[in-house]
């Protein structure tokens, strides 16, 4: 997929076209005209505006026209109807393009549709042409089956195997056997289960029947019961179906003068048993026509929206498998349709990219060198500031140092190999590449780049523990401990990103590289707290020049917390909420008692921080896998 675009996928089998977006992997819901869906509807305006989107002309208007479905239409495109069937499915395209570009500020790089089965080249030719009058990329064609079965099955369904598709979502029913095969779904057999009568009239033929035999008025009129054609009768019984998947009893509004009915899934399940019984008799049709027996089904999927009581039951008998329901799921298709066709769009990533670098400068090291800088500064002061007790001035037989202040000084070198690993994906650090030699990917040298860091930060903390040993000479295992212990988890967040972040879409790399680097300004506020902590306790410079420690040990706590609450949290609300209140905090509670926890505290700050960075590697890594988990989890949840 081509760099700072997004997939599109629109579904326009269903009774309302739904689409979804993919931006480097995570799904994203179209709100089309700030819907979860949209009607198929567009109506033409004298002026000749297209409005899509629409379920029809609240009342007859003059020079309006119209368009229940641009799509039945494109079968007598050629044919010259009275109005361009191509044109108005490309205004339907574009409009649900707007919508989705408008949502998420990124442009369409790829384009998905979902097609009814029966599509020949005749209407793919069609569907390719009013694309490309939208502005959009030529589509990659899904048929409805397919991508139900993707939706459903999340790809897992071992190659050879056959489902059975049942889409009574639309009239009229179809019935599809799909068979896997290592490029998708081949489609073995179909079948469309045409009732010789309609379910949703017989019920209005029946609630017109009872609402007369009940009504004293209106006894005379039982030998003239009227037609139900009304189209708000019929609308009204849908709906009174669709709420009696979740309920007993619905109501139906009956033409005046009649009162309210009510419609019971009694109702339906006497109605329905004609067409339970086509569609018993279709299943083993198809199966016949696919030349396949139940033995040979994996699945058997089923999607309706409006009730009809008792057909996944008779898919059960029929087939011998428990059906997979998709009655609420109105992205099914467009979500499905993305799936199968991920090969066909992948999406570059930093292990496939080479981003600009220059060449390295010394104000690219800035942060780098003031995060070093820092880290000795702690180290330093903790040494110098040591209180060590000898025996004759020769032998050491205890020493008083900070002991959180030499893990500070241990995660600050991590933290500064944090600052120079962000420089590996954007800098020359091993010269100029020869002829023979090919260009490192950006993933390549992230991989180098942290692997280095999470080694180096390490080494460097493990030094500072010797170092500090060495200068008191009073061992080294309580200095290893702490500043070893500070940077190792540090060390594993960089080691985790060396592992993943090559696996980041090439789109996303620069809002990732733009996080990674570590803010100095915060390690620097934090470094001055410190220091001036440990003079006020040590009676050190600069306390011992200007006096007042408790004023300047309130001051460096006071900086301490505001480094605290910049480094944990990226928010500007959260930062702007909690900066004052651990400034002030930090300040008043502090003592020489309670300086060993407020350091503690800035050291899980930084290790928050790393965590933090690790967790946004991983979503941006693998972004499908949170997806689903939270899909599981929903699942879970619903059973």
């Amino acid at each position: 997929m081509p760099s700072g675009g997004t997939r599109l996928s629109i579904d326009l089998t269903s009774s309302a076209i739904a689409a979804t977006v993919d931006r480097d992997g995570t799904r994203i819901p179209v709100l089309l005209n700030g819907r979860i869906v949209m009607p198929h509807g567009i109506v033409i305006d004298p002026a000749g505006q297209l409005h899509p989107g629409v379920n029809g002309l609240p009342e007859p208007s003059v020079g309006h026209r119209f368009i229940r479905d641009p799509v039945d239409l494109l079968h007598a495109a050629d044919a010259e109807p009275p109005v361009d069937a191509v044109q108005l499915l490309a205004g339907q395209l574009w409009h649900i393009a707007d919508q989705a570009v408008r949502q998420v500020a990124v442009p369409v790089a790829a384009l998905t549709v979902t097609i009814p089965s029966a599509w020949g080249p005749r209407r793919r030719g069609h569907l390719t042409d009013a694309a490309a009058r939208a502005g959009l990329p030529a589509p990659a064609m899904v048929t409805a089956p397919a991508a139900l079965a993707a939706y459903a099955t999340t790809g897992h369904v071992p190659d050879g195997t056959c489902l059975l598709i049942c889409d009574a979502e639309r009239r009229p029913i179809t019935l599809t056997v799909l068979q896997a095969s290592p490029d998708g779904y081949q489609e073995l057999a179909t079948r469309q289960v045409s009732p010789s009568r309609d379910l949703d009239r017989d019920l209005a033929q029946h609630l017109l029947a009872r609402s007369i035999a009940d009504g004293p008025s209106h006894r005379a009129e039982k030998e003239a019961t009227p037609e139900p054609a009304d189209a708000a009768l019929l609308e009204s019984i849908r709906q009174a179906r669709t709420a009696l998947s979740t309920q007993e009893r619905a109501p139906v509004l009956l033409p005046s003068p009649r009162p309210p009915a009510v419609l019971t899934r009694d109702d339906v399940t006497a109605a329905a048993q004609p067409l339970l019984d086509e569609a018993a008799n279709a299943v083993q049709g198809i199966l016949d026509a696919a030349d396949i027996s139940q033995q040979h089904l994996s699945h058997v999927i089923h999607r309706e929206t409006r009730a009809i009581p008792g057909l996944q039951e008779r898919l059960a008998a029929v087939t011998g498998h428990t059906p997979t329901a998709l009655d609420s799921h109105s992205h099914a298709l467009a979500d499905g349709a993305l799936a199968l066709t991920a090969a066909h769009h992948q999406t570059t990533t930093a292990n496939d990219t080479a981003l600009p670098r220059v060449r390295l400068r010394v104000r690219d090291l800035t942060s780098a060198i003031i995060l070093g800088a820092c880290s000795l500064t702690v180290l330093l002061q903790t040494i110098l500031t040591a209180d060590i007790v000898t025996t004759y001035s020769v032998q050491v037989v205890g020493v008083r140092l900070s002991l959180p202040q030499l893990g500070i000084a241990g995660a600050l070198t991590m933290l500064t190999a944090f600052a120079v690993a962000h420089l590996a994906p954007t800098t020359w650090l091993a010269g100029t590449p020869n002829a023979s030699t090919s260009k490192p990917t950006t993933g390549h040298l992230i991989r180098r780049g942290y692997l280095a860091a999470a080694v180096g930060g390490s080494t460097a903390a493990a030094l500072y523990g010797l170092a500090t040993g060495t200068a008191v000479q009073f061992g080294y295992e309580p200095y290893l401990k702490w500043t070893l212990g500070s940077a190792l988890p540090l060390a594993a967040c960089a080691a985790i990103i060396a592992a993943t972040a090559p696996r980041i879409a090439a789109p996303q790399l620069s809002n990732w590289l733009a996080r990674t680097r570590p803010a100095a300004l915060p390690a620097t506020i934090a470094v001055i707290g410190v220091c001036l902590m440990r003079a006020a306790i040590t009676l050190t410079p600069p306390v011992d020049l200007t006096g007042m420690p408790g004023l300047i040990g309130s001051a460096g706590a006071a900086l301490l917390g505001i480094a605290t609450a910049l480094t944990t949290s990226r928010s500007r609300t959260t930062r702007t909420i909690t900066t004052p209140g651990l400034a002030i905090g930090y300040a008043i509670v502090f003592t020489s008692d309670t300086s060993s926890a407020l350091l503690v505290g800035y050291l899980v700050a930084l290790t928050w921080w790393a965590i933090q960075l690790t967790a946004h590697t991983l979503r941006l890594a693998y972004p499908g896998t949170g997806q689903a988990l939270r899909r599981l989890a929903g699942s879970s949840h619903t059973a």
